[in-house]
């Protein structure tokens, strides 16, 4: 991991939609094996996100920190959500955001606060139960599915050669602590950033050598300077 990757697209021929830069910062962390699982799991849903557009209701994730901090706070804002990508050995964690051309600075410079108050700052209690009680929601809601439910099945026995029930998740999402959330950051950020940016306009969106120095103004060290 560790790395970016950038792409210009073309224009659309459709004049009247209007373009978007999409930008990702990530970083590796465990994988399906690693203790840190549902402590990321947790974190993402957290952080949570989605589209400036939403009907909202509940459990739509409107009350998310990436909501709260970066959508409803920024009219550039288009998307900005947490994301997670897990294998065998290894995965990544990370936040991806979409804004007009013109603002691909400041998406950025968001993103990268988000990554600093996580590792400086313990959420709250009223945040992190809102997660564990989504995530369990979550996880609850799709097992009602025979499909899901086979599909996890196979894929928990595959991974660890046994599966674990509903009430054992449920309990280990439970047990997840604040001190678990900032470790996990902490862990995570001591490592290379992993930084991705496409749209039609990319010239305004920092490069991994900025985005670096921007982590690096954090007081919390990282072994990758």
């Amino acid at each position: 991991t560790g790395g970016e990757y950038r792409l210009k697209t073309e224009p659309s021929p459709h004049s009247a939609k209007e373009e978007f830069t999409h930008i990702a910062v990530a970083f590796e962390v465990g994988g399906w094996h690693s203790l840190d699982l549902v402590p990321t799991c947790v974190l993402q849903t957290l952080l949570g996100g989605g589209s400036s557009f939403s009907a909202g209701g509940p459990g739509k994730g409107m009350y998310s920190r990436l909501y709260r901090e970066i959508l409803n706070r920024h009219r550039w804002a288009e998307s900005a959500e947490a994301f997670t990508s897990f294998h065998a050995e290894s995965g990544l964690w990370g936040i991806s955001g979409s804004c007009p051309p013109q603002f691909g600075r400041e998406m950025a410079t968001t993103i990268v606060k988000q990554f600093d108050k996580l590792a400086n700052d313990f959420v709250t209690d009223e945040e992190l139960d809102r997660a564990r009680n989504m995530l369990k929601c979550n996880v609850l809601t799709q097992l009602e599915s025979r499909l899901v439910l086979f599909e996890d099945i196979g894929r928990q026995i595959l991974t660890y050669g046994k599966r674990e029930d509903a009430v054992t998740m449920c309990a280990k999402i439970d047990a997840v602590t604040k001190e678990d959330i900032r470790e996990v950051v902490r862990k995570a950020i001591k490592k290379p950033p992993t930084v991705s940016s496409v749209g039609v306009d990319i010239s305004t969106v920092p490069d991994i050598g900025q985005i670096t120095q921007m982590l690096g103004k954090n007081s919390h060290k990282r072994t990758w300077f």
